[in-house]
C-alpha cells in the first residue's frame, strides 16, 4: 500500500497521466484500505455486529460522496439529491429530517422555487467546505422558516447569490460549494414536505460531456470526503465515551463548523446498557421551542432503522407527565411507557437530543435503571432509582 508521501506525489501528476496508466484507481483503492482501519480502532466495541455495521457504514458514506463529487458535481446544472435517507446515514442523521443537497458555486446565481407544504420547518444552508477539507462544513449563508416569506398560495422563491437580493435571499460567498436543505417533520404520517426545484441563472442549455480531469478530481474528493467523515465521527464517538449515558450540551461552535443548524442546541453522548437495564431521559419541563427530539443511534452515529422501529421521540409524538415533565425510556423491550425508544438489537451506541428554537436551554437528565425497577419507577412517577449517568 502506498505511503502518504507516495500518495501526495501521485496526486501531483497530471490528471490524464494518472487516468491513463491506472494510477488513479490504484490510489483510490489504497485510500479505501486506509479508511477501513478506522473501523478497527481500539476504543470501538470489538464484536461482529458492530464491525459489520462499521464496514456497511463505509459503503454508505462513499455512496453519498459519489453523488456530490462525481454524479451531481456540475454547479451549472444543480441537482437536489438526498445525502442521507433511510439507507445512507452518518453524523447523527435525524429520523425527523428530510435532507436535500446540491453542488453550488459562488461564481453563479441560483433560483429556488417551491411550495411550502405542511412540514413543520424548512431551512437552507450554504456551505463553504466539506468533511474532506479538514472535517468541516463551514456555513456561508442561512435562511429558515422564521424569515422565509411565503405567498398566500404556499409558494415561494429564493434567490441564492453572493450579492444581496430583495425578498427571500440566501447568501453565498466566493467559497460556497454546496447547499443543504433541512425539512423537519413533527409527525411523518400527517405532514407533506415542501416541493423544491433549483436552477442556475447562468445561460447554459445542456451540460458538457464528462471532463476526464474533473472526474479525476471528483474521485479524489470522494475518497477525501469518506476519509474526513469517518475520522470525524469516530473521533466524536470516542469523545462521547467519557460521559456514557449522560447528555451534556455540545459546544455550539463545534456544531456550527460541521454544518449544524444554528437554531438547534445539540446534546450528544454514548450509551451502553446491559440486557437487564434501561436508560431514562427526562426534561423537567418543555421550554418555549419549535421542536425537541431524542434519538438513539448505533456506534457509527447512524440513526437506527426508523422504517420499522420507533427510534426517536419528538415534541409532536411525546406524551407529557401530569406535572409537565417529559420522560423517555430507552430499552430493548417495550416497558409499557408511551415514550419508549427501542435499541433495535444494539447494546451500545450514540445518543442525540435536539432542542430547536428554544427560548431557554433545558438540560436533559439521565438515569440507568434495572428493568425490574423500571415499572415501579414509572408507576410512582419517581426517577430516584438508578444512578444518574454512569462512569
Amino acid at each position: 500500500m502506498a505511503t502518504d508521501a507516495e500518495t501526495r506525489w501521485a496526486q501531483t501528476r497530471p490528471p490524464e497521466a494518472r487516468l491513463m496508466d491506472g494510477q488513479l484507481w490504484d490510489d483510490f483503492c489504497d485510500r479505501l484500505k486506509a479508511v477501513g482501519r478506522q473501523v478497527t480502532r481500539p476504543e470501538i466495541p470489538a464484536d461482529p455486529f458492530t464491525r459489520a455495521e462499521g464496514y456497511r457504514y463505509l459503503t454508505r458514506v462513499l455512496r453519498s460522496a459519489f453523488d456530490i463529487f462525481t454524479e451531481h458535481a456540475d454547479p451549472l446544472f444543480p441537482v437536489l439529491y438526498r445525502p442521507c435517507d433511510e439507507m445512507v446515514k452518518y453524523g447523527g442523521d435525524d429520523p425527523d429530517k428530510y435532507l436535500q443537497k446540491c453542488v453550488l458555486s459562488g461564481a453563479y446565481d441560483y433560483r429556488i422555487r417551491g411550495t411550502r407544504g405542511t412540514i413543520q420547518a424548512v431551512s437552507f444552508l450554504t456551505q463553504g467546505s466539506n468533511f474532506g477539507q479538514g472535517g468541516t462544513m463551514l456555513p456561508t449563508g442561512f435562511l429558515d422558516t422564521d424569515s422565509l416569506k411565503v405567498e398566500p398560495d404556499g409558494s415561494f422563491e429564493i434567490l441564492v447569490s453572493t450579492k444581496e437580493q430583495p425578498g427571500n435571499w440566501l447568501p453565498m460567498t466566493a467559497e460556497t460549494q454546496a447547499l443543504l436543505i433541512r425539512q423537519t417533520f413533527g409527525d411523518r404520517s400527517k405532514e407533506k414536505i415542501a416541493e423544491l426545484r433549483i436552477e442556475c441563472l447562468h445561460d447554459r442549455r445542456t451540460p458538457d460531456p464528462l471532463d476526464p480531469a474533473k472526474f479525476v478530481a471528483g474521485l479524489d474528493s470522494a475518497a477525501g470526503f469518506l476519509d474526513g467523515t469517518v475520522k470525524l465521527f469516530c473521533d466524536w464517538a470516542e469523545r462521547y465515551q467519557a460521559h456514557p449515558n449522560a447528555l451534556p450540551q455540545e459546544d455550539p461552535e463545534i456544531c456550527r463548523r460541521v454544518g449544524g443548524d444554528p437554531a438547534i442546541a445539540y446534546f450528544n453522548s454514548y450509551w451502553a446498557l446491559a440486557p437487564d437495564e434501561a436508560l431514562v431521559v427526562e426534561l423537567s419541563h418543555v421550554p418555549e421551542c419549535r421542536a425537541f427530539s431524542l434519538q438513539v443511534c448505533n456506534y457509527w452515529m447512524e440513526s437506527l432503522d426508523y422504517r420499522y422501529h420507533r427510534t426517536n421521540v419528538n415534541k409532536s409524538t411525546a406524551v407529557l407527565e401530569p406535572d409537565g415533565r417529559v420522560r423517555i425510556v430507552v430499552a430493548a423491550e417495550d416497558p409499557g411507557h408511551p415514550n419508549w425508544i427501542t435499541t433495535a438489537g444494539h447494546a451500545n451506541g450514540t445518543l442525540l437530543f435536539r432542542l430547536t428554537g428554544a427560548q431557554e436551554i433545558v438540560q436533559p437528565t439521565t438515569r440507568v435503571v434495572k428493568k425490574s425497577e423500571l415499572k415501579q419507577m414509572l408507576r410512582s412517577g419517581s426517577a430516584s432509582a438508578g444512578a444518574e449517568g454512569r462512569a
